[in-house]
């Protein structure tokens, strides 16, 4: 059985968003943030969920369970921020482009754009990344508040139309901590199963293939002790892996 879902049972029927409701909010704990988003995903909801703490706030837009575009006022966030971190642009011309840009008014990216720093291919890929990176830090939440108010989100010129449930893959491996994997997976007796849905659900995530083996090896109960001698991937790893099986999912307890 999968982790308790933050948006409760379902008062609609399933595979079909909340329309009309008020806004859902709750408080962010550790498995908040990946079963928020699998719901969201599995709900096929449409609407704005906000991640919020004491000074950050991150939007992210869903459209058919699909994440089409996030923004955050989180400053390491920025654009300007992703492009110096990846060494695509020296700091001189960053600098310079975000001078006009603050006279001018206009975004970063048309000043590139029209001062020939950049493609408008490049400023595509890049503000993809941004929004990529913006979502992948989402999981580092383990407090703070959520609120989803569903309804019309509006159209992007840019929009990744990421399915849910492969951002809660993603994400979930950047996730270092131990003690909250650990919480989640339980001890080296616990055992897992996987789901009648198993192939279905796993064919269009990306799945490493040592996560793949995972779940060959538990179309019989297997304990998670055998499950880390029997992968080469590291205890770690496998671990943070079977957790991602489980909220998406793949594999339940058994």
């Amino acid at each position: 059985m999968s982790a308790a879902s933050p948006l409760g049972a379902p008062a609609h029927p399933p595979g079909r968003a909340p329309e009309g409701t008020e806004p859902l909010r709750g408080e962010i704990q550790s498995r908040t943030i990946p079963n928020l988003l699998h719901d969201l995903a599995a709900r096929r909801a449409t609407g704005v969920l906000t991640v919020a703490g004491r000074t950050v706030r991150k939007l992210v837009e869903f459209r058919v369970g699909r994440v089409q575009f996030a923004t955050s006022n989180d400053r390491d966030d920025r654009f300007n921020q992703i492009l110096l971190k990846a060494g695509v642009v020296p700091v001189k011309q960053v600098l310079r482009a975000l001078e006009i840009a603050l006279a001018t008014r206009d975004r970063l990216g048309e000043v590139m754009v029209r001062s020939k720093i950049m493609t408008p291919a490049d400023i595509d890929k890049w503000v993809r990344v941004q929004v990529r990176e913006i979502l992948i830090s989402l999981f580092e939440r383990t407090t703070g508040s959520w609120t989803f108010a569903p309804g019309p989100v509006p159209a992007e010129s840019i929009s990744l139309d990421l399915p849910g449930d492969v951002l809660v893959i993603e994400g979930l491996r950047r996730i270092g901590s131990w003690a909250r994997i650990y919480e989640e997976v339980g001890g080296l007796n616990a055992e897992y199963l996987a789901t009648s849905r198993a192939d279905e659900i796993s064919a269009p995530l990306p799945l490493l293939p040592g996560e793949k083996r995972l779940l060959e090896m538990c179309r019989t109960p297997t304990a998670l002790g055998e499950m880390c001698e029997a992968s080469d991937m590291g205890d770690f790893h496998v671990c943070r892996s079977v957790w991602g099986l489980l909220i998406v999912g793949a594999l339940m307890k058994s």
